[in-house]
């Protein structure tokens, strides 16, 4: 009976100590917009609202189907990543991760509203 109860407690502890260490840690952050990209032609300038600026880059909002995908990204900036291979960008909430070609899941849930859905590292 004593070695039952032993066996056990360690059984419990090793549940616990296993379960304290998120080993699948994953961050996921709220997407705020989806942008198809063109390239644009060597000195195009946009007007905005600190004057003209020279631009090389159109994001325009598009809609993804809802579902989930499997993706490279890489981040071009503060809360705006790339997907690897593709005109696509997802601008971010709050999002700090430094990628560089990481493969992300990109959970589109909504094609309106605060958050399109979750970009979950």
């Amino acid at each position: 009976m004593k070695r039952t109860i032993s066996t056990f407690t360690l059984g419990i502890i090793g549940f616990l100590l296993l379960t304290s260490f998120n080993i699948l840690k994953t961050s996921e952050y709220d997407i705020a917009e989806l942008y198809q990209s063109t390239e644009l032609n060597a000195n195009t300038k946009a007007l905005t609202d600190d004057g003209v600026k020279e631009v090389s880059v159109l994001l325009t909002p598009i809609k993804l189907d809802i579902g989930k995908y499997v993706v490279k990204i890489t981040r071009k900036g503060k809360d705006l990543y790339k997907v690897d291979g593709k005109n696509i960008y997802i601008e971010t909430k709050f999002c700090y991760e430094y990628s560089n070609s990481e493969e992300i899941v990109l959970k589109i849930e909504s094609s309106y509203g605060y958050s399109k859905g979750k970009v979950i590292f």
